[in-house]
């Protein structure tokens, strides 16, 4: 009976350091998550700002062209 007992006990604690490793491994992944999750939020602000840029410019460079073509009429 007494070998069965620690056979279990040595069962649950190998269980619980397994545990403990998952979740320590868990942790790391999640923060490596929110690091890149991060970095991907920082590009869609910047594509969305050239995006802007784009799009001012194209509406701005012709009017430019066109007053510029006048004055030198």
């Amino acid at each position: 009976m007494m070998g069965t007992e620690k056979d279990m006990y040595a069962m649950m604690v190998k269980l619980d350091e397994r545990q403990r490793t998952l979740f320590n491994m868990m942790s790391r992944v999640e923060k490596h998550l929110e690091k890149l999750n991060g970095t991907v939020q920082d590009h869609e602000r910047a594509l969305a700002k050239l995006s802007l840029m784009g799009t001012i410019s194209i509406v701005v460079f012709p009017i430019i062209v066109n007053i510029i073509m006048g004055v030198v009429k």
